[in-house]
């Protein structure tokens, strides 16, 4: 059961990790930033992380190991596809 949650948190992760580059991405492109949606997004990510992590806690040690792994098994597969599609910077 506790292997479930090792796809949970891959696709945790991926968003988490794919709004990352979104955002840093607006934030370095754009001239006038929206603070106020930047700083919602960015609390959204670590709320949406910490409570997967504290359901998966609560169904033991091994879930939540699982679930970290899935989470860290997304990012270098997040940064595979976005370094692909990223035009030259001038």
């Amino acid at each position: 059961m506790t292997a479930l949650f090792f796809f949970p948190g891959l696709l945790l992760g991926a968003w988490h990790f794919g709004s990352l580059h979104w955002l840093t991405e607006r934030l370095a492109r754009s001239g006038q930033t929206p603070w106020g949606g930047m700083l919602a997004l960015q609390l959204l990510r670590f709320a949406l992380l910490a409570g997967a992590c504290y359901g998966a806690s609560r169904a033991g040690a091994l879930a939540l190991i699982a679930l970290g792994l899935g989470v860290l098994a997304a990012r270098p597969l997040v940064l595979h596809f976005t370094n692909r599609r990223r035009p030259p910077l001038p």
